[in-house]
């Protein structure tokens, strides 16, 4: 198992983090310029068990992925699986939002289904996905800070 993990600081409390990822389908495209749609397939939407589609393109490779929310902890964290054929590489992952002294420390993990040698074959789509994280990051203080 491989997990890439990315952290910045967002000048906002919790809640508001919070807040916004309890709409994620409906701020999913204002998040990065690749992320293509979003959508509950679910009829409870940021509850446990709920389960969000999305679409993406990182580096010109199109990416359909099933999410299914398995642990919420509000203000904290949101752990999610993923279902369908995307299992295979990709287990799941969180966002984590712990208090700091200016607002709040957002982490976003992906947990990956690789050791070391699928690591190094594949080295460059980790280092794509890894900028795509810091991205996401970066924008997102940015849409928060504003």
């Amino acid at each position: 198992m491989k997990t890439l993990r990315e952290s910045i600081e967002i000048n906002v409390s919790p809640e508001i983090i919070w807040d916004w990822f309890l709409h994620i389908a409906e701020n999913y495209l204002e998040w990065h310029p690749s992320h293509i749609k979003a959508n509950w397939e679910t009829e409870t939407v940021s509850e446990i068990g709920s389960i969000l589609y999305a679409e993406e393109d990182i580096d010109g490779e199109f990416l359909k992925m099933r999410s299914k929310l398995t642990k919420l902890i509000p203000n904290r964290l949101y752990r999610f699986k993923t279902v369908g054929t995307l299992k295979i590489i990709l287990a799941g992952g969180s966002f984590e939002i712990e208090p700091s002294e200016n607002g709040s420390i957002f982490t976003a993990t992906l947990d990956f289904h690789m050791g070391k040698l699928l690591s190094k074959i594949i080295k460059k789509k980790v280092q794509q996905i890894t900028q795509h994280m810091i991205e996401e990051g970066e924008n997102l203080k940015k849409i928060l800070e504003n």
